[in-house]
This record gives C-alpha cells, sequence and structure tokens, in this order.
C-alpha cells in the first residue's frame, strides 16, 4: 500500500508503477512481495550471522539500511516489476517511511513480557 501510495502522491519520482503487463495496483503488490522477501532474506542472514539485535536503534538502522537497498533493487529491475524510482532522495525518503511503518507494526503485532 505505501508503493501505490508514493505513486499517487509524487508521480514524478516514483514512475513507471505498471507495465504492459501489469497495472498499477498489480505491480505495487509485485514490487511488495519482493521487498518483503528481500526483507525476509537478509533478516535470516543476520540472524544466521548472529548480529546483536538488543538495542533498538541498530534494528532501526539495519531495517533502513535494508529497506533502501530492496527498493534499489526492486527498481533496478523494474522491466520485470514495473516499479522504478528516478531519484536516491525519493528512495531513501520511501525507505525512512517504510522503516517506521514496519516498526509501528512490529511493536503492535509482537507482544512484550
Amino acid at each position: 500500500m505505501v508503493l501505490l501510495a508514493a505513486f499517487y502522491l509524487v508521480p514524478d519520482h516514483v514512475i513507471t508503477l505498471g507495465s504492459w503487463r501489469f497495472s498499477s495496483i498489480e505491480s505495487s503488490l509485485y514490487a511488495g512481495f519482493w521487498l518483503t522477501f528481500l526483507i525476509w532474506v537478509f533478516w535470516d542472514f543476520a540472524i544466521a550471522q548472529k548480529f546483536d539485535f538488543s538495542r533498538k536503534n541498530v534494528v532501526v538502522i539495519f531495517f533502513l539500511i535494508v529497506n533502501f537497498f530492496s527498493l534499489w533493487v526492486i527498481s533496478l529491475f523494474s522491466h520485470f516489476t514495473g516499479f522504478a524510482i528516478t531519484d536516491y532522495v525519493w528512495m531513501m525518503t520511501l525507505s525512512v517511511i517504510l522503516t517506521i511503518l514496519q516498526r509501528i507494526t512490529w511493536s503492535l503485532v509482537v507482544t512484550r513480557r
């Protein structure tokens, strides 16, 4: 939903949402799938390498970097995903928004003991 909202809010910078194969909604779902997949891959890799997630700032920085890299990869393969971002500033802005929303969702889903 964030990727589709970004397309409608800043269409000059989030472009090619949709292609000859996908509509804008389909391509935002497809790009969202790949974003989620890449985040899981990096999360599993970090856990396997025993990365220290005990501090909250480390988790936020980790996901900010992963979101930026994942959006860059998705945008790099825009011919397949139907999603591209024209400027790195907007990519970083979208990464920050995604990271904040992921942290809010994580705090709502995970119960603390």
